[in-house]
């Protein structure tokens, strides 16, 4: 038998394929070529037709796919508990808006936020983050995203009314930015890097940026990202502006379809929910931020039954205080299981399925990341189960689900390259990220107390 020589080969762990029978392979195996997955199954299979240099020892240890972390705003690593016990808009005005003010003028500043959220990102798991960005420096978080070695995608957010002067961005300012930012940046890295246009919410821009940006996603074809129907708040406000609520009024202007990432979507109705389906939108659930500012529960059990896809995100760390998905799948199983009064409403393998597959699914990357299956990218991490936390094992998707936390994650591999292993990430200097993070924390409070 001919041996086939791959860059690297995972062995003796279990692998959790999230394949479409998802399987589960005990005493499994990965062949890794460049940044592809060449084969998956069996040790003994690899060891008898492949060899190479690099292998990863996963005995006792589970390999998931790399989870997709479908929705953060990563500059809020420097917010963390500011503004705590309030509701979105006043959240959003009183601490919120003016950090991003001042945060927005230094590159410097943007990029040291983001390798900090990225390093986080990575810790935790995350071999993918969407970051709906928005205030300015946008080259510096697509630079920090390529420099950590992270997957990510750029949602390029756009204000344009009802907040201050200083993140206010006309249609003919921030859409041609839009199309600079996919024009450089769209298929960066060898692919690492995608970007996304991103109104931030319905009742902070006009119908004329709504519709542009649809233009733009069109165009290009990337993903359409915005807060949907997130909060009662913001839903009294698009009534006000535009006289219907966000989706109503979305689907209205013939924006919502498959590249539609409706970000939160808790104050949706049935009909609603039709028109979704219907058009083909994703939904982007975020159970830690919805309960943490008090928004409600999304209707996650009947968006799943009307056949809408349905991905996970952290949403930004300062109305989430982390970005540990693992987490956010916990509350996301739990929150709806107490809504509904039925503990089988939402299963750990549904939720796994948010955080992986549903997500790359929403980003029109299915065929790429998402499961473990041979042909797609490596983004891979292996979970170490034997921790007091976890052990005893007795179901390892729901171990996974209900147990774990992102600092149980050992390594993580994306797009072929091991970016941590035993805990250390090897990219970035992560002594130095967190130095210069708090540095420009302790400059940002500054200049905030000064206003």
């Amino acid at each position: 038998m001919v041996i086939e020589m791959s860059d690297m080969i995972l062995k003796g762990g279990t692998v959790v394929t999230i394949d479409k029978m998802r399987r589960i392979i005990r005493d499994g195996a990965i062949a890794i070529s460049g940044n592809e997955i060449e084969f998956v199954g069996k040790r003994e299979e690899v060891e008898g037709k492949f060899k190479s240099d690099v292998v990863i020892d996963s005995k006792g240890k589970v390999i998931f796919p790399g989870l997709i972390n479908a929705h953060d705003h990563m500059f809020q690593v420097m917010l963390r508990n500011l503004g705590v016990d309030v509701s979105l808009l006043e959240w959003l005005k009183t601490v919120i808006h003016p950090a991003i003010s001042v945060l927005k003028d230094s590159e410097e500043s943007i990029h040291a936020s983001a390798m900090l959220a990225c390093l986080e990102n990575i810790k935790s798991g995350n071999t993918f983050v969407v970051d709906n960005h928005y205030g300015g420096n946008y080259d510096a978080v697509v630079e920090a995203m390529i420099e950590s070695g992270i997957r990510g995608c750029l949602a390029r957010g756009i204000y344009e009314i009802n907040v201050p002067e200083a993140i206010r961005e006309s249609p003919n300012v921030a859409i041609p930015d839009c199309e600079r930012l996919i024009r450089k940046w769209h298929g960066a890295a060898g692919g690492r890097i995608m970007v996304g246009v991103a109104p931030m919410h319905p009742c902070h821009v006009s119908k004329e940026m709504l519709l542009r940006a649809k233009e733009v996603s069109d165009s290009f074809g990337v993903p359409y990202h915005t807060h949907t129907g997130e909060s009662r708040g913001d839903q009294d406000l698009n009534v006000k502006i535009h006289g219907k609520t966000d989706v109503e009024f979305l689907n209205e202007l013939g924006i919502l379809g498959p590249r539609y990432m409706s970000v939160h979507s808790v104050w949706v109705s049935d009909d609603d929910i039709k028109n979704m389906a219907r058009a083909g939108v994703h939904v982007v659930h975020n159970p830690v931020s919805n309960m943490y500012l008090g928004s409600g529960a999304a209707k996650i059990p009947e968006m799943r039954e009307a056949g809408i896809n349905i991905a996970l995100g952290s949403d930004g760390p300062a109305s989430n205080n982390n970005q540990d998905l693992i987490q956010s799948m916990k509350f996301a199983a739990c929150l709806h299981k107490l809504n509904k009064l039925d503990p089988a409403i939402i299963r750990a393998q549904d939720v796994l399925d948010m955080a992986t597959i549903n997500g790359a699914r929403a980003l029109g990357l299915e065929n790429e990341i998402g499961s473990l299956e041979a042909g797609k990218k490596a983004d891979i991490i292996i979970v170490d189960m034997e921790k007091p936390n976890i052990a005893p094992v007795h179901d390892l998707v729901a171990s996974l689900v209900y147990c774990a936390n992102g600092s149980d994650v050992d390594t993580v591999i994306i797009d072929g390259r091991i970016v941590m292993k035993n805990r250390e990430v090897l990219t970035i200097d992560e002594r130095e990220v967190l130095k210069k993070g708090n540095e420009v924390d302790g400059e940002i409070q500054r200049r905030l107390m000064e206003k």
